[in-house]
């Protein structure tokens, strides 16, 4: 990991997870470490060994962290709030129903299971400890901070724009390399996330901080290449259920068709992104279902 300037008062962390940085005034907040320089995160990493490892950089450039702007409560983007929050006593900020969901953590897994889940998925991608977080809406952001909205790869998922104009933009978008080793990248409304795509696609910036892909100048590359992998999914699907298809066997088409081999945390994630796709598709009327022999079966119309 690096900590890297990309504007005058921005920086991002290098490595896996890119963890925006933002100095902000000392006026803005209580000066609780007089002799250090305040800084708000945009996202925190994946768990209390990644954010003391950012902690670490941030302490080598006389930094704390006063505030923590969550893009979305997943866990690799909150995993280290607990960290901070312990240390720092920071502010943690999402949008309404990602707040609730960053102070109320058990029940994500369960959203993604349908019930109490099986303990095997509570991997440290999966699951993170609770911390209290407000909702941005109702909270003044301090000066040179704004946010976009990007929904679709996560529920009222944001983007976080600088005042030098660094734009960064959570999940909107991920690395041409990850969607070669998984064509099923975690999308929560298919409808949502094109809509994203086309806004983010018109959208300038000097530039733009993906939290899984490096940053560029110029996003409209990256878009095409989300868009396109979407795209594919929703065509696989639909020439699938030519004939009537149960849920599983789409699934394990899919992944045969991909090249993918699943386990079962593989299934429960991009089990929820292949029933996603589906919504998108019923809903839009280009699937419907059938009943046969009591199983739940989707038609291509």
């Amino acid at each position: 990991m690096e900590l890297k300037q990309i504007g005058e008062r921005t920086y991002y962390v290098s490595g896996m997870f890119h963890v925006g940085v933002y100095v902000l005034d000392k006026e803005d907040g209580p000066d609780i470490y007089a002799d250090k320089i305040p800084v708000c995160l945009i996202d925190s990493g994946l768990d209390d060994e990644v954010a003391a490892e950012i902690d670490k950089l941030l302490c080598d450039n006389n930094f704390y962290v006063r505030m923590i702007i969550n893009t979305h409560y997943h866990a690799d983007h909150s995993g280290g709030n607990s960290y901070f929050k312990d240390k720092y006593d920071c502010v943690i900020l999402a949008t309404k129903p990602n707040a609730a969901l960053i102070a109320n953590y058990d029940v994500c897994p369960a959203m993604l299971w349908g019930a109490s889940p099986v303990q095997d998925i509570l991997t440290h991608y999966f699951y993170t400890t609770s911390t209290e977080a407000i909702a941005i809406e109702d909270y003044e952001l301090p000066g040179g901070l704004s946010t976009e909205a990007f929904p679709g790869h996560c529920i009222a998922m944001i983007g976080v724009r600088t005042s030098d104009d660094v734009l960064f933009v959570g999940d909107a978008v991920i690395s041409e390399q990850t969607l070669s080793h998984s064509s099923l990248s975690y999308i929560y409304d298919i409808g949502e996330y094109l809509e994203s795509l086309d806004r983010l696609e018109r959208m300038s910036a000097a530039v733009f901080v993906p939290y899984h892909a490096e940053p560029v100048n110029d996003i409209s590359g990256l878009v095409c290449i989300n868009r396109s992998s979407v795209m594919n999914i929703i065509a696989i699907i639909k020439d699938i259920c030519e004939k009537p298809t149960s849920f599983e066997e789409i699934y394990s088409t899919i992944y045969n068709r991909c090249g993918m081999r699943t386990n079962l945390y593989r299934y429960t994630i991009e089990g929820a992104i292949v029933r996603g796709y589906l919504s998108y598709l019923y809903n839009n009327g280009e699937l419907e279902t059938l009943v046969i022999d009591n199983f739940i079966k989707w038609h291509t119309l």
